[in-house]
Parts: structure tokens; C-alpha cells; sequence
């Protein structure tokens, strides 16, 4: 049986399901699989409790914790012991070249991950988590292959405002580690910052279906109900949404909004709704469970998502919940702004519009809400989700990928 060692940040994050359901995905191929988590956190406070205890995930975490001393003396003293165990210094002399300064943490790095050396397939959430593993593996410390999936912001400098691209990935761009993006759009940005052609593959979050379903027991009424889920950041533009629903309701149609998720945009919005007196129209949720994420797509009639760039150029680079909401049969109008372009297909499975033209947006609103346009897009868009978005598609190129 083949080991995978997945490592991760914060986990369970709560707003990272796509990574709980690749964990389990590689559970039901077969594979060992541990989780090597920085900051563990609630698993009773997570979205997926049942998940969490139906896979036994609790039991494959390793927190990542090098067990340094706080005192200075202490700390030199097991370092010295460390330094004494470790049996191929030429290996360790490789490491050291490579980092930029010395530092006694470099050797409880190097004895944490000791353990993972026999490990098959070591694969990295996010960019930005690669370290030290990159590291190690070119000093020849690790000998796992190594896997990196890029998210989004992990590709656009300054990372989370402050980490500069001064040679950040140089050392997984090199030798046979795969980089994986989740759309076109990112994986032009990351080879943008170096990373050859070789070295990446682009395979999509999966969507599942079976979960993620049309309720045909629903019957909507004649209210338009519009909605958005995602976590409340400048980049998914909810602030332009509103905007876009205030134009709406002056031309006079029925509809009704509804803003799902929870962030630092909060308060910046409802202020804004306020603003424009539009409490009875635009309903801000905050965060939901996925089962009741799912009961308001079924009980909604469009998806409406208007992302935007933000200042440092990053954009929106896949879009989960949009393609969440045509497996529950709702056509999508959207802005075509980074990657939204590829979870849709324009004219078929909803309408794409330019980033920030509300007149296009409008134009294709009147057109969806005639019903039974509304009708045959949400069955095209449950159609495109299953051919090229499901777990079973997905897990097919993953597989290939782990072999």
C-alpha cells in the first residue's frame, strides 16, 4: 500500500472542504494516508463533523511541532544530540547551502522530518506550505515525490501582502516536482513565476453530484431568487453585486438576494445595504453548513457571482461554489473575471459578462427571467458539471497522477 502524506496548514479550515474531500478521495483509492497540520484546530466546530469521524481523520493527524526549547541553552544541547544521530552529514551540508542564513532550527527540521522519509507521495496544500520540504527533497533528505497545489492567492505577489517573490519557489520549480493548478488561468500564472511546463498539470476541484442535486419536490415562485456563496473578500466582489441588485430592483423586478458566507467584507456590506434601504431585498447569511448551503441553492433560481481584481492583479482562479450551484441545476451570470470562465460555458450554462459591466449583467438578467430558459440552462449546467467536474472524473486524473 502506498503512503501519502498530506501537508497542511490550518485543518479543518472551514472554508477549505475541497481539501477534507481530496483526503478522503485518496482514503477510498487504497492509499495510507497521514496529515501533517501547523494548527490544528476544532474538529467539533468544523462543517463536517460526520466526515471527520466517518474517515477517522482525527487519527491521521501529525501536528507539525519541532519541539524546540524556549531556553537558548537547552535548545543548543538537543541540537547537539540531533547532530550526533544524523548519520549522511553530506546530505545535511546540501541543506544548509541552500537555505539563506544558519540556523539551529534547521537541524529540528531536518530530525521532524526523518520520519517521512520512507513516505511515497508527499502532497503539499497550497504554495505557500511547501517549506521546508522543497528543501529537503533537493538536498536529498526526502526521497517522496513530491505534489503542490496552487489555490489562488498563493500565486500573486506580495502573498497575503507580504511575502515578496525573492526566489519563493525556486526550489520547487526544479528537479521532477509536479505543480498542480486548478484552472488554466492559475497555471499561466504560476508558470509565469517560473515553473516549466513539465513540471504542471492543471486538474479542477471536483464537484460532488451526488450530494450537490436538483430537489425537483421545489417549485419556485414568481419572486426571482438570486444567490452567492463564498467567503466575503474584495476579490469575490459582493460589493458590486450589491450594487447590481440596487439597479435591478429600480427597473422594477421581483427578486430577492442572498449573500452566503462570513469574512472581513461583513460589516463593509451591510453598511452598504443599509445605505441603500435594501434589507427586505439582499439577505446576508453569513456562513452556512454545506447541507444548508445546498437547500438555498435548490431553493434559488439563479447563481450570481461578480468577481473582481483586487490590487495586487489576483483573481478569482476557480470558483467551487459556482459550479456547486449548476450541479443544483441553476444557470450562472457572471463576470469573467481569472479563471470563472472555464467553470461555465457561456450561452449554455449561464452568461458571462465583463468584469464590472452591470449593463451586460442587466441585459442577461431579463433574459433569465424568462422560466423556461432558466429551465434548459440549469439542465445543460447539471450536465457539464457531471461530464467534467465530478469526483469520479476527477479522481480518475489524481489516480494517474499517484501511481
Amino acid at each position: 500500500m502506498k503512503s501519502i502524506l498530506f501537508k497542511i496548514q490550518q485543518f479543518p479550515h472551514l472554508s477549505e472542504t475541497f481539501v477534507l474531500n481530496h483526503i478522503i478521495m485518496a482514503i477510498k483509492l487504497g492509499y495510507e494516508v497521514k496529515i501533517l497540520v501547523k494548527d490544528v484546530l476544532d474538529f467539533e466546530k468544523s462543517m463536517h463533523v460526520d466526515k471527520l469521524k466517518r474517515y477517522h481523520i482525527a487519527e491521521k493527524i501529525i501536528h507539525e511541532n519541532y519541539h524546540i526549547p524556549n531556553n537558548k541553552f537547552f535548545r543548543l544541547i538537543k541540537a547537539v544530540k540531533i547532530s550526533f544521530s544524523i548519520s549522511n552529514w553530506s546530505k545535511i551540508i546540501s541543506f544548509f547551502k541552500l537555505k539563506s542564513k544558519f540556523s539551529l532550527t534547521w537541524l529540528y527540521e531536518i530530525a521532524f522530518y526523518n520520519q517521512f522519509r520512507k513516505t511515497d507521495i508527499i502532497h503539499v496544500q497550497y504554495g505557500t506550505n511547501v517549506h521546508p520540504v522543497d528543501i529537503l527533497k533537493k538536498a536529498g533528505l526526502l526521497k517522496s515525490k513530491l505534489i503542490v497545489s496552487f489555490h489562488g492567492h498563493d500565486a500573486f505577489f506580495p502573498i497575503n501582502g507580504f511575502i515578496e517573490n525573492n526566489g519563493y519557489y525556486q526550489h520547487l520549480f526544479t528537479g521532477d516536482n509536479l505543480v498542480v493548478a486548478n484552472t488554466p488561468y492559475l497555471a499561466e500564472k504560476i508558470k509565469g513565476l517560473g515553473c516549466s511546463k513539465e513540471n504542471l498539470t492543471t486538474i479542477p476541484v471536483p464537484v460532488d453530484i451526488e450530494y450537490f442535486h436538483p430537489d425537483k419536490n421545489l417549485v419556485n415562485g414568481k419572486e426571482i431568487k438570486i444567490i452567492t456563496v463564498g467567503r466575503l473578500d474584495p476579490v469575490k466582489g459582493h460589493y458590486v453585486a450589491i450594487e447590481f441588485i440596487n439597479r435591478i430592483r429600480k427597473k422594477g423586478l421581483s427578486i430577492t438576494f442572498t449573500i452566503v458566507g462570513e469574512g472581513s467584507e461583513y460589516e463593509k456590506l451591510k453598511r452598504k445595504i443599509a445605505e441603500l434601504t435594501l434589507e427586505k431585498t439582499i439577505n446576508l447569511v453569513g456562513r452556512k453548513s454545506q447541507g444548508e448551503v445546498r437547500d438555498l441553492l435548490n431553493q434559488s433560481d439563479i447563481y450570481l457571482f461578480t468577481g473582481i481584481p483586487v490590487a495586487e492583479g489576483r483573481r478569482e482562479t476557480q470558483g467551487l461554489a459556482t459550479l456547486e450551484a449548476q450541479a443544483c441545476g441553476l444557470p450562472v451570470l457572471a463576470f469573467d473575471s481569472g479563471g470563472v470562465k472555464y467553470t461555465m460555458k457561456n450561452g449554455i450554462t449561464g452568461f458571462l459578462c465583463a468584469e464590472n459591466d452591470l449593463n451586460c449583467l442587466s441585459e442577461k438578467l431579463q433574459l433569465l427571467c424568462n422560466k423556461n430558459l432558466r429551465k434548459k440552462m440549469g439542465g445543460e449546467a447539471r450536465k457539464f458539471v457531471q461530464e467534467v467536474y465530478s469526483q469520479n472524473e476527477v479522481k480518475k486524473k489524481w489516480k494517474a497522477i499517484y501511481k
